[in-house]
């Protein structure tokens, strides 16, 4: 099956059973920051963004996915979002381990991308959903407050206005 999307910012077409898990497509395609992990949607390890909201591509038949845009680290990581948030986590002392880092990216992405200046609960929601031992929940909130700050200076606020 014929599967047009758009792949990394780029047009291209998916050879492919309909069933197909996204995440088996995407390691054909050579895109390793696409894990395999749990293969049941909860450790977030083949997480890419799909229209621009993160999803666990172990859980997305391929053939669901005609005319969408697809996402991974490895593109991501030439944005400007993504600086903000790898500068936040370093600033925190976060290190991910390199099998989590798709999931945490992606759903700091989401969360500053839908609000500008997360509450308590929102952090806490948010760690809350991360799965991978690496990094502990205070260090992972720091790295998300501090990402918020990188995004307003980049995109010029000042104090939060």
């Amino acid at each position: 099956m014929k599967i047009p999307v758009t792949l990394n910012g780029k047009k291209i077409i998916f050879e492919a059973n309909s069933d197909d898990s996204l995440l088996e497509v995407l390691r054909q395609q050579k895109l390793f920051s696409v894990k395999k992990g749990c293969g049941q949607g909860h450790c977030g390890y083949c997480t890419v963004l799909l229209d621009d909201k993160p999803v666990p591509s172990c859980l997305i038949p391929v053939g669901i996915v005609r005319g969408a845009s697809i996402v991974t680290l490895e593109h991501f990581a030439k944005s400007p979002a993504y600086a903000d948030i790898a500068d936040g986590f370093e600033q925190a002392g976060l290190h991910p381990c390199g099998w989590c880092n798709a999931a945490k990216y992606f759903s700091v992405y989401s969360l500053l991308s839908r609000i500008y200046r997360p509450s308590k609960e929102e952090l806490n929601d948010l760690a809350d959903e991360q799965h991978c031992s690496c990094t502990n929940r205070d260090t992972f909130i720091n790295g998300v407050l501090f990402a918020t700050a990188n995004k307003h200076r980049r995109e010029g606020r000042k104090n939060g206005l």
